[in-house]
Parts: structure tokens; C-alpha cells; sequence
């Protein structure tokens, strides 16, 4: 039995030929263009039809959206979360005026080149950064729905970005700071800078989630912070945000003392939270740099954040020689290597310790 022949070739009254031919899933497609001999459109035909039988066939018609287009549906698929929308939409933003409607198959890797460097004319290079990466994220989705054959973001330079050298904090440094922080604020401070805990996830602290009696505090919810509006979810920045951690008994004894001072009326309440705005509300961020800042400068210690403090958390793990699994799970990071490339600052001390191994060890040599 012959087999049966893949598509047609028919000449046009225009005197063109065009090509039709079914993809793998029956669908039937015209080529988008005509070739000006049949030799030429049988070349293409064979060519598509090795590209199915490979698996590596793209419909000639996909990718035709506008990057637009694209980054709206892409914005809206489920399981995004609104905390990721709303950043990388800011990102995806600086690109439209250049890119926004060209169509996904028109857009080169020159063409996101000159966007970027466009970009990198008015915002530092961290801003690039990460804006870039909210564009690459999109152009890749469109490879993984078969709209893209390859990434135009490919081979594409970004300004060189030096991130800032983070303090190390001392423990005396760190209770001189805590000292300065007034009420009833102190509490909050020295807990995120002991337990490591973004700034969401401090403020979102219910009674219930400290434990007295076990010796631990619980991070179940955090804070999100959107476009000026506070909501509360039951979901972290990740699946390893949510943890439960053993927290020192002096970091106990303050929020037990915090509580009774400041919350007393709802320590009976386990959904109330530990820490509140001066009004009673869910403290925001601008609150809060408002009170560490002047602190910050009274202890001696400018320039000091609550990020920063949150380095400095783990990074104590690192001089105290934790292993590097178990910093990751209490930093409420899924990858050990996020945990010591984001914050694993080497110490002077530490380094000297290094130095003194090695002279031990080579001593009887010398």
C-alpha cells in the first residue's frame, strides 16, 4: 500500500505556489507565505514535515500576538500569585512603549538589546535586572506554548551590577539597636534579627504561633503589602516560607514581655496579631522604617534595615558553623544555594579562624 502523501503544493492563479499540509494534532494549515516555484514549496513542505516527525514543529501561524497581548494572558494564569503580578507587570511596563506591539515572532534579539539599553539609561542596574527577568520569564512561557521556536532574549548584555557589600552585625551591636527601638517596637526588632524573618512574615506573627511551652515560633501567614493595600495570606513567598522554628528562651522571655506590656488584653486571643501599627491595624512598612531608621542612627549603626537585619540572622548561622540544610529551612528558603549566595557573609573572625587551622595543621612541616 503507497503511503500517503503529506500535504499539497498548488500553483495560484497569481502564479505562486502554496503550501497546505495537517499538523500532528489534524489541524489544517496554509503555509503563512507562497513560494515562487514549486521546487521552493516542496522544499518547505518536506521540511515541515521532518520538523513534526522530529517533535520540534511550531505552527507558522503561532506567535503571531502581540508581546501585549501575550504579557496579559501570561499575567493571568492561574497560580500566579498577586505579589508576583504586580512586580513583574512593573517590570514587564518599561518594555511596552518599545515592544508592546510588535508581534512575539518579530521581536529579535537586537530588538531587546536596544530595549535594555534604553532601560539602563535611566534605572540602576539591579532595576534592569530585574525587569529583564520578568521579560525573559514571559518570552520563555512562550517557547513552553510552542508561540516561539527560540528565546529572542538570548546573547542580550545587562549592565554589570555590583551588589552592596552587607554589614555584619554584632550581637552587642545588634542589643544596642534593639535598646534604642521604643516601645513597642523593640520586641518586633530583635525578633526578626534573631529568627531571620521578612518583614512580612514578623508583622503576620498571631499568638498562636508563638509556643512558650515548646520553645518555638511559627511562621503560618505572612503580609502582603500591594499597591498601598495590606492583605493577609496563608501562603509564603514560597513553600519552605512556611517553617516553624525553635526560637532561643531570652527571644521568648521578650515576646512574653512585649505581650503583657502592649497586647495584654488579647493574649487570650490566639488570631490576634503580636505586633500592630500605632492605631491598632496591620503595621506597613513605611511605619516600620520609620521607627528602626532614627534608632538605627542613635545606636551607632545608619544605614541599618530590616533586611539587613535579616542577613545578619543568618549570616550569625554561618560563624556559627550551622549546617548549611538547616540555615536554608530557618531562612525559609527551598535551595541551600539561595541561602549562601544571598546571605552567607564570611566574617573576619571566621577567616582568621581559617588561617589559624592551617598553621595548626602544617606546624610540624615547617
Amino acid at each position: 500500500m503507497a503511503k500517503r502523501q503529506f500535504g499539497s503544493v498548488r500553483r495560484l492563479k497569481s502564479g505562486r505556489w502554496q503550501v497546505r499540509f495537517r499538523d500532528e494534532i489534524g489541524e489544517r494549515i496554509t503555509a503563512p507565505d507562497t513560494f515562487a516555484t514549486k521546487g521552493d514549496a516542496s522544499r518547505f513542505l518536506a521540511s515541515t514535515e521532518a520538523d513534526i516527525a522530529r517533535g520540534t514543529y511550531l505552527n507558522p501561524n503561532a506567535g503571531q500576538k502581540s508581546l501585549k497581548a501575550w504579557a496579559e494572558e501570561w499575567l493571568m494564569r492561574p497560580g500566579k500569585k498577586p505579589a508576583s503580578v504586580v512586580r513583574d507587570r512593573q517590570g514587564l511596563d518599561v518594555f511596552m512603549p518599545s515592544l508592546g506591539n510588535m508581534t512575539l515572532t518579530s521581536i529579535t534579539p537586537l530588538h531587546i538589546q536596544r530595549a535594555i539599553s534604553e532601560r539602563s539609561k535611566e534605572a540602576s542596574p539591579s532595576t534592569v535586572a530585574r525587569d529583564f527577568a520578568a521579560l525573559k520569564a514571559l518570552l520563555n512561557a512562550a517557547i513552553d506554548t510552542d508561540q516561539l521556536g527560540r528565546s529572542p532574549v538570548r546573547g542580550v548584555a545587562l549592565p554589570t551590577f555590583h551588589p552592596p557589600e552587607r554589614k555584619a552585625i554584632s550581637p552587642e551591636s545588634l542589643m544596642r539597636l534593639v535598646r534604642e527601638v521604643p516601645e513597642p517596637y523593640s520586641a518586633l526588632v530583635l525578633t526578626a534579627s534573631i529568627l531571620g524573618l521578612r518583614w512580612g512574615e514578623a508583622i503576620a506573627l498571631r499568638v498562636r504561633d508563638i509556643d512558650f511551652k515548646r520553645g518555638t515560633v511559627s511562621i503560618y501567614q505572612v503580609v502582603e503589602e500591594l499597591e498601598g493595600s495590606l492583605r493577609i495570606v496563608s501562603e509564603g513567598k514560597s513553600k519552605a516560607a512556611l517553617r516553624t522554628l525553635a526560637a532561643p528562651e531570652f527571644l521568648l522571655d521578650d515576646i512574653k514581655r512585649h505581650l503583657v506590656l502592649n497586647r495584654k488584653a488579647d493574649m487570650n486571643n490566639d488570631q490576634a496579631l503580636v505586633f500592630l501599627g500605632p492605631r491598632g491595624g496591620i503595621l506597613r512598612r513605611r511605619i516600620g522604617e520609620r521607627i528602626l531608621r532614627p534608632a538605627t542612627i542613635r545606636a551607632g549603626l545608619p544605614g541599618i534595615t530590616f533586611h539587613v537585619l535579616r542577613h545578619a540572622a543568618v549570616s550569625s548561622m554561618v560563624d556559627e558553623g550551622v549546617h548549611p540544610r538547616v540555615m536554608a529551612a530557618r531562612a525559609g528558603h527551598g535551595s541551600i544555594k539561595l541561602t549562601l549566595d544571598l546571605y552567607a557573609h564570611v566574617s573576619d573572625n571566621a577567616d582568621r579562624e581559617v588561617a589559624a587551622a592551617l598553621q595548626e595543621r602544617f606546624r610540624e612541616f615547617l
